[in-house]
Order: C-alpha cells, then structure tokens, then sequence
C-alpha cells in the first residue's frame, strides 16, 4: 500500500511541476517566471504587513 500511495504523490508532484512550468502560448512565460517577477514585491507587502501587526500587538510598558 506504501507503494501506491508514494506513486500516486509522486504523479501529483509532477502534474504540479508540468502546470507550473508551461509555458503560455501567447506571452511565452509560465507561472513560476511570473511570480518570480514579482516575488520582490510581494516580500515588500509580508514586511509591511509584519510590521503592521507587530506595532499592534506590542504595547507599551507604561501602561502598567
């Protein structure tokens, strides 16, 4: 049973892998070139967004 299900996984890994790596047949990128271009960006948002909560989250010490 450990068989089937490691080859089962092992197909949907590289279905997963095959989608995101197709290239379109227009613009001539795939998945991944597209969110490796705006990878940056999105760092820049979770960073924002950190801080966001942290500032938050924390409260003064004088409150106390």
């Amino acid at each position: 049973m450990g068989f089937i299900k490691g080859a089962l996984f092992g197909m949907a890994v590289y279905a997963v892998v095959q989608h995101i790596t197709k290239k379109d047949l227009i613009t001539g990128r795939s998945l991944l070139d597209d969110f490796l271009e705006r990878a940056p960006t999105y760092i820049e948002q979770v960073k924002d967004i950190s801080n966001a909560v942290k500032e938050e989250f924390t409260e003064p010490s004088s409150h106390f």
